[in-house]
Order: C-alpha cells, then structure tokens, then sequence
C-alpha cells in the first residue's frame, strides 16, 4: 500500500507535470520551428519537474516524520519535531541526493539509492542531472556542463528524468514503509 505523498504523485503531481510534457511537445512541433521559444519551455519543464520531485520528497518526508512522532511516549513529541522539522535541507535547496540523505537520514538509517534498486546508480546520476538543468534554468546560466550532463536539454531527456523521478519516488516510498515498519514493528499505512 503506498504512502499518501505516493498516491498524491501519481495522481495529482504526475498529472501536472504530463501537461507541461505536453505543452513542450505541442511547441517542439510548431512550424515554423522557434529554438528560443522550446529552449525557454524545456527549461520551465525541468524547473517544474524538480519542483514537484522536491515537493513529493518533503511531502513524504513530513507523513513519515508525523508518523514517527506520533509513536513516541507521551512528552517527547516537541523534542521529535524539533528532530525532524529543523533544517530541512529539503526546505530550500534541491533535492539532491545529497539533501535526501541529510533529511532521511534522521530517521537513523543511511539512505542509499544507489543499491536500493536495479537502476539506483543511473536514477541518481539522472536526479543530478535534473538539478544541474534545474540550476541553470533558474538562474538563466549558460556555462558548459561538466560530467556527462547534457550539453543540450530535449524533450527525450526530459521524459527519462521524469520516469526516474516515478521511479526514484517509488523507491523511496518502499525504504520508508520498510524502515518505520522495523522501528514502529507495525505498517505505517
């Protein structure tokens, strides 16, 4: 059973996110073709991308941390809260791999998405490069990447960081049911 952020991706965020896919795909077929105009659009799709990643990640964040509070004994909840609400990495900064496991890893687990799936090595590369294009975008920089990262933004690439984004947020819907599962010894949801 998936977590409440989960169903909230799936429904409500991925079906958002799909109507700026296609508003993209409607301007990469005008013709006369206007680059300018696609460049500006695929950028305004990776920052709405990341955002909603970054959005799902707090949301999920946020249910398992009330989840956990909940749990404690009576008198520890302010203490839980001020463990789990102060900080937040997820609160202003990307959602990089790198801020996942500051935040997660509160729960006193170590977050490790490149072996929690088959492909956890190339989602966390694709999530990377999701942020580069997401830093980029929002700061109208035009430098060249370094790293592998795409030089140039298409609507491919974009669609592949989106299943990895649905990919990334399943897994970590399933670390979560399963570390709250180990530290409650009941199913969260």
């Amino acid at each position: 059973m998936p977590s409440a952020s989960l169903i909230r991706w799936q429904t409500d965020r991925a079906n958002r996110i799909s109507q700026v896919e296609g508003h993209c795909r409607e301007v990469e077929l005008l013709v006369p073709a206007n680059p300018t105009f696609l460049d500006e659009t695929l950028r305004g799709y990776v920052l709405h991308l990341s955002a909603h990643f970054q959005g799902f990640c707090r949301d999920l964040y946020t249910e398992c941390s009330l989840i956990w509070i909940r749990a404690l004994p009576v008198g520890f909840g302010s203490i839980g809260r001020s463990q789990c609400f102060t900080q937040l990495a997820m609160e202003k900064a990307n959602p990089s791999y790198e801020n996942l496991k500051r935040d997660f890893n509160r729960f006193g687990f170590q977050l490790n998405l490149l072996t929690a799936s088959p492909d956890g090595p190339r989602s966390v590369t694709d999530l990377g490069h999701l942020n580069d294009w997401r830093n980029r975008a929002a700061h109208q920089a035009n430098h060249p990447f370094v790293g592998g990262v795409p030089q140039r933004l298409t609507l491919t690439i974009l669609n592949e960081w989106q299943k990895t984004c649905e990919r990334l947020a399943s897994v970590l819907d399933g670390i979560m049911y399963n570390e709250l599962t180990a530290i409650l010894t009941a199913p969260p949801w």
